[in-house]
């Protein structure tokens, strides 16, 4: 058998290499031992190799005479086929060409090799070790050349070399180490290799409904979008959801409807916010609103999980309620969204052209590019409110609804001709007109997209999945591979590559973070809630004074589906005896949790939670910032989200001040001998201070039914989530 190898190629130095450097090349190649899994047979071949190899070009004279051979036969015969070598020493070679990279030629020897084996009926034996050897180096041949297709890029093929390189091993029963060792590398393989089939035309189905399969076999493993299972992808909650986000773009509406319609069915919240888009987006495509009231009854799902209230206003405005829309924006806490509707209605009698315009380029810039058949549409709401089919379905729809937290709000707008009222205002193909270009210099563009949702809809589209990386597998001489989560996922890549990518991943990484918290974990508070105006609170104030008094005794009902109490609405909470903090009182020692030891809680322990946890929050959200306290009085979640509310408003130079005006406890709820809720009806005023300065953020007097679910915690009461009922 000839092996395509000459002596210099044995010893890995250039024919023009000096004795030193034969001396030195020699000394490295014998401590370079190969993986512990080979037989002492192929190491004593591969040695063998060397050592015939060092003794011949170590030597003046035996070397000129094999130069001079290697030039005859490089003349007889252009391509010469290399040494010849015994069967015994085959694994040596294998070994010295693996070393090479030479992958190719591996498998062509390796496979006669193994025929000639099965012809004389001698494979598998447990005495032919060599056997074994030539299968091993096969499978870590197809290991390497499987990484650098995937290198490449080419991952279907990456998935196909590994898959041979494991089926050699597997159907053998050899080198379960290396087994797993393929393994891992096919399950982080597999996202990239889904990416790629379902990025394929539509036409070619069978690439793509391997793609959904290998999508549902992952999903399944993990437990749904936002489960916690492994995978064995290396890629935790927040990168597997920057990698839905990414495959989004490769699916139709109809797939995406179908896709998380099953995945909501989990339950999954992620599954079912991205439900909503689809059903929104197959509303306004084709013209039937029926699919955006789908999208509005999916949101009240997750009304108790996230803020979700300008999703639900925009879905009351295109199904021709702005009456319900405008009701419905100021609760939201979504200050940046709010910011921009009022922006975009200023001199209009009411918020919907804000909205109207702000629905429109969420739909154009944060739903459609989603959407590998709508990505291309250019959409125009003016276009959607003058169908004929889609005013028919509006006028059968019945009485907008009307909110019982606030009073009737008139409209008079009519949708359809909204574009033509509203012309010296707004733009409806995506361009500034004269009186909204003038406004430029004083505020937003209209050009920047609002940064609204902050979920996992974010507007532009993430780098693809195979740029967004970090680190990679280790060549085969490691025992395992080297992998770190990243952005989206693991391939591998030279340890010169993967330091020089890390410092642009993490600009991509903190992206889709806060949008993959924000669907599957507890609200995080916004830095203030919004109040609409003066005038509109002075309303809230009196009928919050009305309903206290004709208010009953016995606890109301719960909401059906209550908004988390918003972090902006801190307050202080005074005994009746207690003077009001002020922003230069020195803070009073207050009663503490740890007093409430007892497992039922009374009237009394009650208010002394609530009064300390106002208290608490007086001093964490106020000038000193005193974040530390926070502990003292609440668990997760919500001591998380109260922290990260707290840092950013000490971040941004601003606080609070506030009074607690008034406490009543409605009802006293035990729900085991480490669980309890008290409902209150809080009352409080809160002034929100930027860099010194009053912010129109700021209300007084609102009144507000809230429940807070306790926890005890090392033999004290504790707040674990508390929400605002009415």
């Amino acid at each position: 058998m000839r092996i395509p190898l000459d002596l210099y190629q044995i010893l890995g130095v250039p024919i023009q290499a000096t004795p030193e450097q034969i001396e030195q090349a020699f000394a490295d190649r014998c401590q370079q031992l190969p993986r512990q899994e080979y037989s002492k047979a192929a190491i004593a071949a591969r040695t063998q190799l060397l050592q015939d190899a060092y003794a011949v070009l170590s030597d003046a004279d035996a070397r000129t005479a094999y130069d001079q051979s290697i030039l005859t036969e490089s003349t007889v015969t252009p391509d010469p086929e290399g040494m010849e070598l015994q069967e015994s020493q085959l694994v040596g070679a294998l070994l010295l060409l693996q070393e090479q990279s030479d992958y190719e030629r591996i498998a062509q020897l390796g496979s006669a090799y193994l025929q000639q084996s099965i012809d004389l009926n001698r494979l598998p034996s447990a005495s032919a070790g060599s056997d074994e050897d030539v299968i091993l180096t096969m499978a870590l041949a197809n290991l390497e050349a499987g990484r650098e297709c995937w290198q490449q890029k080419q991952f279907e093929k990456a998935s196909d070399v590994l898959q041979s390189g494991l089926k050699l091993l597997t159907q053998e029963q050899l080198f379960p180490s290396v087994q797993k060792e393929i393994e891992l590398d096919l399950f982080k393989l597999r996202p990239y290799h889904i990416l790629e089939l379902l990025a394929a035309p539509e036409a070619e189905t069978r690439q793509r409904q391997q793609g959904f399969l290998l999508l549902q076999s992952m999903l399944d493993e993990r437990g749904g979008i936002d489960g916690q299972q492994d995978d064995l992808s290396g890629l935790d909650v927040d990168d597997f959801l920057r990698f839905i986000q990414q495959l989004r773009c490769h699916l139709t509406v109809q797939e995406q409807e179908d896709f998380f319609t099953k995945e909501s069915a989990r339950p999954s919240a992620v599954a079912t916010y991205l439900l909503v888009y689809a059903l929104i987006a197959k509303g306004c495509s084709l013209g039937q609103p029926e699919y955006i009231q789908q999208a509005k009854t999916a949101l009240v799902l997750l009304a108790d999980r996230q803020d979700i209230h300008v999703e639900k206003a925009m879905c009351y405005l295109l199904l021709g309620q702005p009456g319900a829309a405008i009701r419905t924006l100021p609760l939201s806490r979504d200050q940046e969204s709010l910011e921009f509707i009022h922006q975009y209605s200023e001199g209009a009698e009411d918020l919907v052209p804000g909205l109207f315009l702000y629905t429109e380029r969420w739909l154009q810039q944060e739903v459609y590019p989603y959407f590998r058949d709508l990505a291309e549409t250019h959409l125009s709401l003016q276009n959607y409110f003058n169908d004929e089919g889609i005013q028919d379905y509006l006028n059968a729809l019945g009485p907008e609804p009307v909110s019982p937290r606030m009073p009737a709000v008139t409209t008079s707008t009519d949708l359809p001709l909204l574009a033509q009222k509203k012309a010296e205002t707004l733009s409806f193909d995506g361009r500034l007109s004269a009186q909204t270009a003038r406004s430029q210099g004083q505020g937003k563009q209209l050009s920047q997209r609002p940064k609204q949702r902050q979920a996992v809809e974010q507007t532009v589209p993430p780098k693809p999945l195979i740029e967004t990386v970090r680190q990679q597998p280790t060549r085969v001489a490691s025992t395992q591979p080297s992998v770190v989560p990243t952005d989206v996922g693991t391939r591998p890549t030279t340890s010169a590559e993967g330091e020089g990518r890390e410092s642009s991943v993490n600009g991509v990484s903190s992206d889709l973070r806060q949008p993959s918290r924000r669907v599957r974990s507890q609200l995080q508070y916004r830095r203030w809630f919004f109040v609409a105006s003066a005038v509109f609170l002075g309303l809230l104030g009196i009928f919050g004074l009305l309903s206290q008094c004709s208010r009953p005794e016995s606890p109301a009902p719960e909401a059906e589906n209550p908004p988390v109490e918003p972090a902006p609405s801190v307050s202080v909470s005074p005994t009746p005896a207690s003077p009001t903090p002020s922003p230069t009182s020195t803070p009073q020692a207050s009663p503490t949790p740890s007093a409430v030891t007892s497992d039922k809680i009374s009237t009394t322990d009650a208010r002394q939670i609530i009064q300390t946890w106002q208290q608490t929050k007086a001093e964490a959200m106020g000038e000193n910032h005193q974040i530390d306290e926070f502990k003292n009085i609440l668990v997760e979640p919500s001591l998380s989200d109260w922290q990260q509310s707290a840092q950013t408003y000490k971040a941004n130079q601003s606080h609070l001040q506030y009074t607690f005006d008034d406490l009543k406890i409605n009802a006293i709820r035990p729900k085991s001998a480490t669980q309890a809720s008290i409902v209150a009806t809080v009352k409080e005023t809160a002034k929100v201070l930027e860099q010194g300065q009053l912010s129109a953020a700021s209300y007084t007097e609102d009144t507000y039914r809230v429940r807070y679910d306790l926890i005890r915690d090392q033999d004290e009461w504790k707040i674990q989530d508390m929400t605002v009922l009415d």
